[in-house]
């Protein structure tokens, strides 16, 4: 009798458990920034946005959060139905003409970026002025926009070749297949560790561009954007997350006293 009684708690225990489990709310968080080191392996879910999902699931119980990769295509025509159900994460207003934040939410920025020009270091190419790339080959990625190479391009100054990623991006760059390339830093340095050239690449000491990534969110989820805003302040005070911020030189500046 007392084995039935102990077997009975046993099963409430585990059914408590898979209900309290099965009652999170499901929430994507989409990236068509499907490279290194923000997706490393989405099989193991290895990579600094699988940080951002565990750290959000592991402080608090209301909603469960997974990485995602949504093509920008496909995420731009959702969005311009007003279709799209989810938050879409390491992105920025500008990208989405919304500097004023008046169409979608956004997040406090997670991390500071920029995107590199970078060159053999046998011929480096200095990026002062768009006037220094004419005539000259740059990689990009496939799909991806970079706004004053694309203008050069559509001028006719520039020849831009694309890759499929940023692995063979770097690894053509070094056959010299281009003269420079457009990478994040964040991804620079991860295939500069795993691909151990780092006395091959020359760094522009003007980059193409700076940004803040941020999580988007339609209006629409006001209530998971609130829960998501406290989680975030959170988290760019957190070691681990600073310590890997470190890693790929994407912390964001320190506040200042009066700020705080």
């Amino acid at each position: 009798m007392k084995f039935f009684w102990f077997a009975i708690s046993l099963l409430c225990c585990s059914a408590w458990a898979s209900t309290s489990d099965g009652e999170r709310q499901d929430i994507a968080l989409y990236t068509y920034h499907y490279m290194p080191p923000y997706v490393i392996n989405p099989a193991k879910e290895v990579g600094l946005f699988y940080d951002i999902a565990r750290f959000f699931n592991q402080h608090q119980q209301t909603y469960k959060f997974t990485v995602s990769y949504i093509p920008r295509k496909r995420l731009n025509y959702q969005l311009s139905l007003n279709e799209f159900e989810g938050m879409v994460i390491g992105v920025n207003p500008i990208w989405f003409k919304d500097l004023n934040q008046s169409t979608y939410l956004w997040s406090v920025p997670f991390m500071q970026d920029q995107d590199e020009i970078i060159s053999h270091l046998s011929n480096p190419v200095e990026f002062k002025t768009p006037q220094a790339l004419y005539d000259k080959r740059v990689g990009g990625i496939t799909g991806f926009r970079y706004h004053t190479i694309d203008q050069l391009v559509a001028d006719g100054f520039v020849t831009r070749i694309n890759t499929a990623n940023e692995s063979q991006l770097i690894k053509m760059l070094l056959k010299n297949r281009f003269d420079c390339a457009i990478v994040s830093r964040a991804t620079t340095i991860y295939y500069q560790n795993l691909l151990n050239t780092n006395q091959a690449l020359y760094f522009s000491s003007v980059p193409h561009d700076q940004y803040t990534r941020h999580i988007l969110v339609p209006k629409r989820l006001s209530a998971e954007f609130n829960a998501i805003t406290p989680l975030i302040e959170q988290l760019i005070s957190n070691y681990q997350w600073q310590q890997k911020m470190q890693q790929y030189d994407t912390a964001l500046p320190a506040k200042s006293e009066e700020s705080r």
